[in-house]
């Protein structure tokens, strides 16, 4: 069971993501009890993941980029970056600064998969409260049909991403994490609602095979041992 720190970061920083309202993230040092710090290299050094999940906010949402940071924070630990890919030359960018690039369904077509297909793509299913967030009018449909259209593609996984999930400490959908494991192809990482120790041993009976944390690590709930196995 693969456990994966989320590093978001806005404006240079690393911040506590919470629900997907973007405009109300702010410094993660203001609400950690694991770190002091929330300059990127900071919290990685003090955490020192063996897998981290990054998402750059200020590029998603086009308002500049994080790569050197994130090139950087690649020298310390595993790094998949979402970096709001929406073009194959905007996967091979990421590419440049990552060990592997997570296609996101909110910014990019079903095209760029098929394009960029193979170990380092990753694609996050992009979810709120259960509802698709899609750019391209073929996602627009239930998580499992969209899971589903993913089958065809070779991928280094796929992640089912419900950003309403995110710091809301709202626990686990197994009935929903159940299904889609049993039904795709692909290995299954969760993030969003992941609580404690407990979801983490709850998401491996369901059949994921790796879960995204931040809020349960920065509050002392998940050991920071968890992370570096």
């Amino acid at each position: 069971m693969r456990c994966i720190l989320a590093c978001d970061l806005k404006g240079g920083i690393v911040v506590k993501g919470v629900r997907g309202e973007r405009s109300r993230y702010g410094p993660i040092a203001l609400s950690s009890r694991v770190v002091d710090t929330s300059d990127p290299a900071g919290v990685i050094g003090k955490i020192k993941p063996k897998e981290t999940y990054i998402a750059d906010l200020d590029r998603i949402m086009g308002a500049g980029d994080h790569l050197a940071i994130i090139k950087t924070l690649t020298g310390m630990t595993r790094t998949m970056a979402d970096t709001g890919v929406s073009s194959a030359a905007d996967f091979d960018l990421a590419c440049s600064v990552s060990h592997a690039v997570v296609i996101g369904t909110e910014t990019a077509p079903l095209s760029v998969i098929e394009q960029r297909q193979g170990p380092k793509a990753i694609v996050s299913l992009d979810m709120k409260n259960g509802a698709m967030m899609c750019r391209d009018p073929a996602f627009n449909t239930t998580p499992m049909r969209a899971l589903k259209l993913l089958d065809r593609f070779e991928l280094g996984a796929v992640i089912l991403l419900d950003v309403g999930r995110v710091g809301a400490g709202a626990g686990i959908d197994v009935p929903f994490v159940t299904s889609a494991a049993s039904a795709s192809r692909h290995g299954i990482i969760v993030g969003g609602g992941v609580r404690s120790v407990e979801d983490l041993e709850l998401l491996e009976k369901c059949g994921a095979s790796g879960a995204i944390v931040a809020s349960a690590v920065h509050d002392g709930r998940i050991p920071l041992s968890m992370l570096r196995d």
